[in-house]
């Protein structure tokens, strides 16, 4: 079954969220590109209001993930158990710097989630490498927020293809990136592990600014239904 993964900003979102039913709540920084990170100290607090949820948080937009400020944060997320930390393949050019990260890294119980871009990086050749690097999943998502949804730019083999590849290593699949509600149902069918989803569940779905209860509870109810056959 399809999950859902919700993106929040802070804690004031996250106690609007409390009865929610969320499969995954990602931190993120809405204010900084497309994977922008809230710092420790947030994540921290919203873990307190959410000790039940599973959390993920978003490592921020740097080409090159192994330096030493994300290595700092990646080490406190890991410490502090937080379940999911996705890191953004901006650059092919960097695939042997994650793989250094990677190996640097001992990640305990926190899985190490690569975010792709439908826009940007997507290369269906390029997904088993990411695995075979360490990564213990793979998530599409877009890195221009203002511009066309994943499911407008990937074709539906393409879609398909990249869940099989994932799928057949035993990985974490996931898909997002301006998806609709409208989306919902096509993307269940082609049964990814989860779908994300930030700006569809805001007043303003172009701005990602306020999130909305209502919204939030209404894409929930709308991926947890059964698919009609």
């Amino acid at each position: 079954m399809t999950g859902f993964l919700a993106s929040i900003k802070n804690m004031e979102e996250a106690r609007k969220i409390t009865s929610s039913n969320i499969d995954i709540v990602d931190l993120k920084n809405i204010n900084d590109g497309a994977l922008g990170f809230v710092g420790v100290e947030v994540v921290n607090k919203v873990k307190r209001i959410l000790p039940n949820f599973n959390l993920s948080v978003t490592m921020g937009n740097d080409e090159n993930p192994n330096n030493p400020i994300n290595i700092e944060n990646l080490k406190k997320l890991i410490d502090k158990g937080i379940k999911f930390v996705k890191i953004g393949f901006f650059n092919k050019k960097f695939i042997n710097q994650h793989k250094l990260l990677l190996n640097s890294i001992n990640f305990k119980s926190t899985l190490p989630i690569c975010v792709i871009f439908a826009d940007k990086t997507f290369d269906l050749k390029i997904i088993q490498k990411l695995i075979d690097i360490g990564y213990e999943g793979i998530m599409i998502d877009t890195c221009n927020k203002n511009n066309k949804s994943t499911t407008e730019i990937l074709e539906e083999n393409q879609i398909k293809s990249f869940i099989k590849i994932v799928k057949d290593n035993k990985k974490l699949c996931g898909l997002s990136g301006s998806l609709k509600i409208k989306d919902i149902d096509y993307l269940k069918y082609l049964n990814p592990h989860f779908l994300g989803f930030r700006g569809q569940l805001c007043d303003k779905a172009s701005e990602r600014i306020e999130l909305n209860i209502d919204l939030l509870n209404k894409v929930s109810k709308e991926i947890k239904s059964i698919i009609n056959t």
